[in-house]
């Protein structure tokens, strides 16, 4: 029987770390060869993963020599990890810089026309915002100069994409639901033609949703100019003056009577109880600013009684009429 032959089958090396870390590069082979770094770096420090409890000069000796093996391991990687990274930054910044001058004729481009469509639809926007006011004022008629156009617009109206025809179809359905309010507020049974401007300039400045709230605010003004009235009433009957008294002729001296005879005289004028002035009115508070269209109901506003020449004892005297007539205001001297 032969002898016989073992074959040993050759095992290619493991490439060496020298070569594997000079290979490193960001491109489409970089996860292999990490994976590759990454075992053998594992080899490296198979010898130094114990680390022992230092007990004497040896032990110290010894650690300190083998962390300096240990930090051997990553000095080449490091360094090529930092010049990769100076290529790469270069590379991309060259990049950056190269693409930009390439397409700084598209931008350049596309910027003109940006410009020439934004001034095309600048004047489509004015065409479509003349066509839409003109529309609302001819629906509109006489209610237009109380309820201007701006009140009930929408920017999104005058966008090319909403379209005119539907932007008129709004319009006509707001229009026709403030005429009906509008009509509803002139038919009101009012008072006089002040309490009938005070609530048309109600409905201009807040528009309510329900027709129904122009009532209820008529009522509650009417009330407080009844209030208003009666406090104006008040003062003028707390400061009329006393009449002057009729003056008796003075008796004629008795003859031969040596005694002066009393003479009655009369009674001193009470005291103006408010201190002197004479003339107070009630007049409508501060204008208030226009409110939105979807704002809700401004509350009822006070009055302010103005009086002449006041003095400051007066006006508290005046302010406590009021709030005993439970009349909603200030006082304030002209």
């Amino acid at each position: 029987m032969a002898d016989e032959v073992l074959a040993v089958e050759a095992v290619p090396l493991e490439e060496d770390f020298d070569t594997l870390v000079a290979s490193l590069a960001i491109d489409d082979t970089l996860e292999d060869k990490l994976a590759k770094l990454k075992k053998n770096v594992d080899e490296k420090l198979a010898d130094y993963v114990d680390v022992k409890h230092i007990e004497n000069d040896d032990d110290f000796k010894a650690a300190k020599k083998y962390r300096t093996s240990v930090n051997d391991v990553k000095k080449p990687i490091e360094a090529q990890r930092k010049a990769a990274k100076k290529k790469y930054s270069d590379l991309l910044k060259t990049f950056d810089k190269t693409i930009g001058e390439i397409t700084a004729p598209i931008d350049k481009l596309s910027d003109e026309y940006k410009a020439e469509i934004d001034r095309y639809d600048g004047e489509c926007r004015k065409r479509r915002l003349t066509a839409l006011k003109g529309h609302y004022y001819d629906l509109a008629g006489e209610m237009g100069p109380l309820v201007p156009y701006e009140r009930i617009a929408d920017d999104k109206w005058l966008n090319a994409s909403f379209g005119e025809v539907k932007a008129k179809n709004i319009i006509e359905r707001r229009v026709g639901e403030l005429l009906h309010q509008f009509k509803f507020v002139n038919g009101l049974d009012y008072a006089d033609e002040d309490e009938k401007a005070w609530a048309v300039a109600w409905w201009t400045r807040t528009l309510p949703m329900d027709s129904g709230e122009v009532a209820a605010a008529v009522a509650a003004h009417r009330e407080e100019v009844a209030k208003a009235a009666a406090l104006v009433s008040t003062y003028e009957q707390a400061t009329a003056p006393e009449p002057e008294p009729v003056a008796e002729p003075e008796p004629e001296p008795l003859p031969l009577d040596p005694e002066p005879v009393a003479v009655e005289q009369p009674e001193p004028e009470p005291e103006d109880p408010f201190g002197g002035p004479r003339c107070v009115r009630a007049v409508p508070s501060r204008p208030e600013p226009d409110a939105a269209e979807d704002a809700a109901p401004a509350p009822q506003r006070g009055y302010r009684v103005v009086i002449e020449c006041a003095t400051a004892d007066e006006l508290r005297r005046v302010r406590a009429v009021m709030v005993e007539n439970g009349i909603h205001g200030h006082v304030e001297r002209m």
